[in-house]
C-alpha cells in the first residue's frame, strides 16, 4: 500500500491547485505550486504535523508562486524550478503579475534539468521539461506511484493557454505528445487548475491534442 498522501488546496483568486505530498511514515512533505494564501498552507501543514522538505514549481506564473517566498522563509527550505524559468520568475512582466497590478519577483531558486531525478520525503520525482505554456514549464512524474503533477501543461480535457510571454501552442502540443502521452495510460494527472484526470483519458478525449480545440 502506498505511503504517499496527496492533498490539494485550491488557492487565490485564480483558483490554483497547490499539492502537498507527504510521507505518512516520516511526516515529511513537499509543496508543489504554493500559489497564494500561505496561511492556509501552513495551517494544513501544522494540522497534519508535516515537515516541509522542498517547494517545487511547475512554472513561474504569479498564480503558482505568490506564497513561495514566504513559505520558503518560514520553513527554511529551498525553492526548485526549471533552469530556463529563472528569467520569468524574476520579471513581473513575464510572470504576468504586472497584468494584475502586482510586481512579483522570485529569487533565489534552485535550478532543475530535464530528466533529473530528485528525492524529497523519500519520494522520487522525475523532472519532465514540457515547454509551451511557458518555456520553462515542467511536469513532475512519480514513477513508483504512477502520478503526474502537470502544472498548466495538461488539464482535464484541456491544456494551458499559450498567449502569455514565452508561450507557444505548437510547442505545447509537441510536449504533451512526446513527453506525457508515452507515459503509462493509468498514470493519474494532477493539474494546476481543475480536477484530476489520467493520461489514457486525455489521449482519447482531449480536444486540443486531437486538433479540435481553439487556442487563445
Amino acid at each position: 500500500m502506498s505511503k504517499i498522501r496527496i492533498d490539494m488546496l485550491t488557492l487565490g483568486e485564480i483558483r490554483t491547485n497547490c499539492f502537498i505530498l507527504s510521507n505518512e511514515d516520516t511526516k515529511d512533505a513537499v509543496v508543489v505550486d504554493p500559489g497564494d494564501e500561505c496561511e492556509r498552507i501552513l495551517e494544513h501543514l501544522n494540522r497534519n504535523e508535516l515537515s516541509v522538505k522542498a517547494i517545487l514549481l511547475t512554472h513561474g506564473h504569479f498564480d503558482h508562486i505568490m506564497a513561495a517566498q514566504e513559505l520558503a522563509a518560514l520553513t527554511r527550505v529551498s525553492i526548485y524550478a526549471y533552469e530556463s524559468e529563472r528569467e520569468l520568475l524574476a520579471n513581473p512582466g513575464l510572470n504576468c503579475s504586472s497584468i494584475f497590478g502586482k510586481s512579483l519577483t522570485l529569487a533565489p531558486v534552485e535550478s532543475l534539468r530535464d530528466l533529473e531525478k530528485i528525492q524529497f520525503a523519500e519520494i522520487e520525482f522525475v523532472v519532465l521539461h514540457t515547454p509551451g505554456h511557458t518555456k520553462g514549464s515542467v511536469c513532475y512524474y512519480i514513477p513508483d506511484e504512477q502520478i503526474l503533477l502537470s502544472g498548466d501543461t495538461l488539464f482535464f480535457e484541456s491544456v494551458g493557454r499559450t498567449d502569455f510571454p514565452t508561450g507557444n501552442s505548437e510547442v505545447l502540443i509537441k510536449s504533451i505528445n512526446e513527453r506525457l502521452f508515452p507515459l503509462p495510460k493509468e498514470v493519474k494527472v494532477y493539474p494546476g487548475h481543475g480536477c484530476s484526470t489520467s493520461i489514457g483519458y486525455e489521449m482519447q478525449n482531449n480536444p486540443y491534442v486531437n486538433g479540435e480545440g481553439s487556442f487563445y
